[in-house]
């Protein structure tokens, strides 16, 4: 083998007792830059090499390998003393300390660090070590679960680029979803358009747009796949969006049947199902396969809202506060209730343990899941924080909390904590810009809350309580 350091130039060769290795590099010529990069890919081959050979007694060692602290590759020293000016924007301003307009490259890394883990926190990967790969792979999927149980008192929110910051409208925002299995979300409303965007909370890049002629969107849902957008409309007719292929499928209403709305509707959870609120308490229940009518049953009153509770019961509510459950092996009413204290019902929602009842007086009673089959349930808590019509109750994905709006006043959105049954005190507060709520959706991991407004907007917070999509 051939030392490095050989004298003159002369090629100096190694004999090893049992196994021979040449490798020929002469003092004076410079290492090309291919060579360089296969010492630094073949480093640990070239140590095998070394040990093998006998110690030197003097002079240079054959490799020298740094196992230090990781250092960065490339560093520019003139970028980090080049003074930079916070004045020219205003998303620039919360990164200003003092008076002083300018810091150096070196300052506004460090704010930009320290502002991106405040958003959205440190990845757990980056702190483990290379004995638990396994477990990396398990806790990089969006729907990881958060270790510790929803603060009491204290909710962390932190606001995000708006959604629709790209390709916004000034019409009301009725639907704001995110996808089940992928980091994006939709936007719809009165402007006639599905927008999809890319939910990172930074860019939320603009993906597709696609516009309905003549058809004002009041209603828009993902299916469980993912795999479509079903979207209703006060037409006699609805549409189903392919994701895949980018393209509405217009779906046909049934003829002769004027009762039937495509406004407002439900699907099941398991996406086989899809539920019509029509007139005079009818409710028509459709197959999310073929878009074909399966059956339609009658509710004692005029229905304002309706959930599918399992794969098999379906909650239908509306006027006289009355509350149906039906079975839809038998397609009967199997039991009923009437909401304590409401005359109009006029939003549901449920998680695995709770149900939501929201009424026009702005009351939302919040019922054990189990209890709601007595003729004669009682409410765990009635949450009297909002005083006009509830239009959205809105479980997040581990059930343990639940947000209410109304649209008839500004600010009127509400964050219940389940394990208290309180709301949350410190969020939203009188500064936080939500003007009339709209629309409210949970990402499928809590970790986003999105928020549609009248006046067009999407609003995105980050709850950093949870830590994934």
């Amino acid at each position: 083998m051939l030392r490095r350091g050989a004298r003159n130039g002369v090629k100096q060769k190694v004999h090893i007792p049992t196994e021979s290795y040449e490798i020929t590099h002469s003092a004076p010529e410079l290492l090309t830059e291919t060579e360089q990069l296969e010492n630094e890919l073949f480093g640990d081959i070239e140590q095998q090499f070394a040990n093998k050979a006998p110690s030197q007694p003097s002079g240079e060692a054959l490799f020298v390998i740094d196992r230090g602290e990781k250092r960065p590759v490339w560093s520019d020293e003139e970028e980090c003393d080049r003074e930079i000016s916070l004045g020219d924007k205003n998303i620039a301003k919360k990164l200003r300390t003092g008076d002083s307009n300018k810091i150096s490259g070196k300052q506004l890394e460090e704010k930009l660090r320290s502002q991106f883990k405040k958003i959205h926190g440190t990845p757990n990967w980056t702190t483990r070590d290379k004995s638990s790969q396994s477990s990396i792979l398990a806790s990089t999927g969006h729907m990881t679960q958060p270790t510790k149980s929803l603060p009491v008192k204290k909710l962390s929110v932190t606001r995000c680029k708006n959604l629709n910051s790209r390709k916004g409208a000034k019409c009301v925002v009725k639907s704001l979803e995110f996808h089940p299995g992928a980091s994006i979300g939709f936007v719809a409303g009165y402007s006639k358009s599905l927008d999809l965007f890319e939910v990172d909370g930074e860019n939320n890049k603009h993906l597709h747009r696609h516009h309905f002629t003549n058809f004002p969107i009041d209603c828009a849902k993902f299916t469980a796949d993912g795999n479509e957008v079903i979207l209703g409309s006060k037409r006699p007719h609805f549409y189903s969006f392919d994701l895949h292929k980018c393209t509405a499928t217009k779906m046909a209403g049934i003829r002769n049947r004027p009762d039937v709305h495509y406004k407002n509707f439900v699907l099941s959870k398991d996406s086989e199902y899809l539920g019509f609120q029509g007139q005079e308490g009818l409710f028509s229940v459709f197959s999310a396969k073929d878009k074909q009518l399966i059956k339609c049953i009658t509710h004692r009153s005029r229905i304002n809202c309706s959930s599918f509770l399992t794969d098999n019961v379906i909650l239908t509510a509306g006027h006289g506060g009355f509350c149906s459950l039906w079975d839809m092996r038998t397609w009967r009413e199997i039991s009923d209730f009437q909401d304590d204290g409401a005359l109009h019902v006029t939003s549901v929602g449920h998680s695995t343990r709770h149900i939501a009842v929201g009424s026009d007086s702005g009351v939302v009673n919040i019922y054990n899941k189990d209890d709601i089959f007595k003729s004669r349930c009682k409410p765990l808590r009635a949450v009297m924080n909002l005083t006009t019509e509830i239009d959205r109750t809105e479980f997040n994905s581990t059930g343990e909390l639940l947000a209410i709006s109304s649209k008839e006043l500004k600010h009127s959105l509400r964050l219940i904590n389940l394990h208290s049954l309180q709301c949350m005190p410190n969020w939203p507060t009188a500064n936080t810009p939500l003007a009339h709520v709209s629309a409210v959706n949970f990402s499928p991991s809590s970790g986003y809350l999105g928020i549609g407004t009248t006046k067009g907007k999407a609003l995105l917070y980050r709850l950093t309580h949870y830590p994934s999509y």
